[in-house]
This record gives C-alpha cells, structure tokens and sequence, in this order.
C-alpha cells in the first residue's frame, strides 16, 4: 500500500510538471586526467575533458535551451575523472554499468517504482541519444535528474545538427508508456521522470507511424525562456 502510495503522489507531481529543485554546487576544481583507465587522446583534449569521449564534452552547453538543463550539475559527482570510470566504467565488456529494472527508483521491497501512463497529444518530450533508444523524459527536465553519464552529452561526429546529443519530440497521437522516477546513478541524484517505451520498442517506431514528431529543441526557450538569461541566448 505504501509503494502505491509513493508512486501516486510521484505521478501526481508528474501531471503539474515540476520538477525537484537543485542544490547550487562550488566550481569544479581542475581535472586530474592521471589515472590508468583515463584514456588521454591529445587530439580530442579541445572536445573532450581529458580527450576522453567518457567523460563528456570539455565545454558544458551555455545557451538555452540546454544551458538551464546543466546549471548546478556535477558531471563527476565529486570523483575525480579515473576514480569515476573506475566505479561506472565495466571494463571487461568496454562499456557502462547501467542499473537493473530499468533505471527505475526502488521502493522498500525493492520493486521498481512505476505504472503504466498515457503520453498525450501535444506534451512535449526529450532524450539525449538517438531514436534507436527506449526512454525518453518531459521535454526540459534538469540533467541531474536523469542520472546518465556525462558521455550522453557529447555531440555525435556524424550528427553534428544535434548538439550534446539532445532530441525533443512532440506527442502527436496518445502513447503508453512505463513511467516513473529515476534511479541515482552515475554519482547523479536521479529522481526525475522516465518514461520507458517498452522491451522491443524504439523511439523511431513512434516516429515512422506518425506518433511523434521532431521539435526544433530552441522552440523550448521560446516557449519558456525564464528569468536568468538575456534574450541575446535566444538569437
């Protein structure tokens, strides 16, 4: 009863679109590239931190839309860059450790927290990665609060068009999702909103039957600027 409890007050909150507030964090202090499982390419060091794509772009997106995502986020959560691939990075299959159940949070009897929600026509939703994915979020919500790793930020090579990997769709005809609050993960805090499409369902299965379409992410700004940007970050 108390896990249905939690997660009907989650999805109430879900439905006024709030979000959970951030704490302000001090300016990170200079990288430590050392360490063995930092792959340092000299090359990459304008683009990457350390010239290693793991670890996120060098420079964190400054205009908006993406600008207010990353404000008070700490790509690290306070590890040094070595120390954080050593507890996130799986070496032997030369990729992430990802969580059980989807991401999603756990309640008392370590069960996920999630139930089955409808994505209406007209709500705005986002992800950083390409259509081949399986999870998406509302459109806007704060980096920290998804819990991915700081690679998910970086700019695809050959998909230059979307910086910082970043993709907003609108709903265009109702779509069932999973939804429910993430997980912390990735020395992130999590509990923001996921909403999973389903085992064998991909976002470019929405997209090719016409249930989603793709949304310009600046759009975002200008339906929502705020109060802490100058309009110049608009133009």
């Amino acid at each position: 009863m108390f896990r249905y409890l939690l997660l009907s007050l989650f999805l109430l909150q879900l439905c006024f679109a709030s979000v959970l507030p951030q704490e302000s964090i001090s300016d990170y202090p200079d990288c430590d590239c050392t360490g063995k499982l930092v792959k340092r390419d000299p090359s990459a060091y304008y683009t990457y931190i350390c010239g290693d794509w793991r670890l996120g772009p060098r420079v964190l997106p400054r205009k908006l839309p993406l600008g207010a995502f990353v404000q008070s986020y700490d790509r690290f959560g306070g590890l040094t860059p070595n120390d954080f691939l050593e507890k996130w990075w799986n070496q032997e299959n030369n990729t992430w450790y990802y969580p059980d159940h989807h991401g999603f949070q756990l309640d008392e009897e370590n069960r996920s927290m999630s139930a089955n929600m409808t994505l209406a026509k007209g709500m705005l939703v986002d992800r950083f990665g390409d259509s081949d994915g399986r999870f998406l979020s509302p459109a806007s919500a704060p980096f920290s609060q998804r819990a991915l790793h700081p690679g998910n930020l970086d700019t695809p090579p050959s998909f230059p068009e979307f910086p910082n990997n970043y993709r907003v769709y609108e709903v265009q005809d109702n779509i069932t999702v999973i939804a429910g609050p993430i997980l912390p993960w990735f020395g992130q805090p999590g509990l923001g909103t996921q909403f999973f499409l389903g085992e064998n369902v991909r976002v470019r299965d929405y997209i090719r039957n016409g249930s989603l379409v793709a949304v310009n992410p600046r759009d975002l700004a200008k339906i929502n600027p705020g109060c802490r940007f100058e309009r110049m970050d608009l133009k």
